[in-house]
């Protein structure tokens, strides 16, 4: 019950933008029941910080008790629960996974995020918990739900993937020069890629969706 308190304070925090679910908005109220409901459907795991992504995205296709049952069923799913439950095992298992797709891939991109000291658990959970919600736009995000709910936690993977594709111009070349005099990919400039960069980069749903069926 103490994990709904954070609610009130994530929900205006979710998709800013279109103002929908921040207090007063239109889908405020139905996102905190659910959210609210969920707690006390799922005592054991509560409300983690994410889930407000989970049921706002439901929720701008759904009404509310549709909207909750997809939530549910969504957080009932072990590429999903795992992570909100943040057992060490499978946290630890996704990050090996990402790291050996990545070397097979990208090999070039595996090398600099390692020899930075980059760890797949400090962008990859929060990625894989919102569905990429949080950090892709909404168009370009709702092709990857799609995807997702089709095929399963293998979408997950390859979006990762896609991502590092497009960026990896960006991440091997932060000053986007190449050559002796180039700057180094460092921990911040790949951070900075990964982060404030990502939106403005990963803005068009069809280049995305190519990379990720590649």
């Amino acid at each position: 019950e103490k994990s709904t308190n954070c609610i009130p304070f994530d929900l205006p925090r979710t998709f800013p933008t279109l103002a929908f679910f921040c207090e007063g908005g239109p889908l405020h109220e139905d996102c905190a029941r659910i959210l609210e409901a969920y707690t006390f459907f799922r005592p054991d795991i509560g409300y983690v910080q994410g889930m407000s992504f989970l049921a706002a995205m439901l929720l701008l296709y759904l009404p509310a008790y549709p909207a909750f049952v997809g939530l549910c069923n969504l957080l009932n799913t072990p590429s999903v629960l795992g992570l909100y439950t943040l057992e060490p095992q499978a946290v630890a298992c996704r990050a090996r996974l990402f790291r050996s797709f990545c070397a097979q891939q990208l090999p070039a991109v595996a090398r600099c995020i390692d020899e930075v000291g980059l760890m797949p658990e400090m962008f990859l959970i929060e990625w894989f918990i919102t569905i990429f919600a949080k950090c892709l736009p909404l168009d370009v995000a709702s092709v990857i739900w799609d995807l997702f709910l089709l095929d399963g936690e293998v979408v997950l993977y390859c979006t990762a993937i896609a991502l590092f594709r497009i960026l990896e111009p960006s991440i091997l070349h932060p000053d986007g020069r190449s050559g002796p005099t180039a700057a180094t990919p460092d921990l911040e400039s790949i951070s900075r890629s990964l982060g404030e960069d990502l939106r403005k980069r990963v803005n068009d749903p069809d280049e995305l969706l190519w990379h990720v069926r590649e």
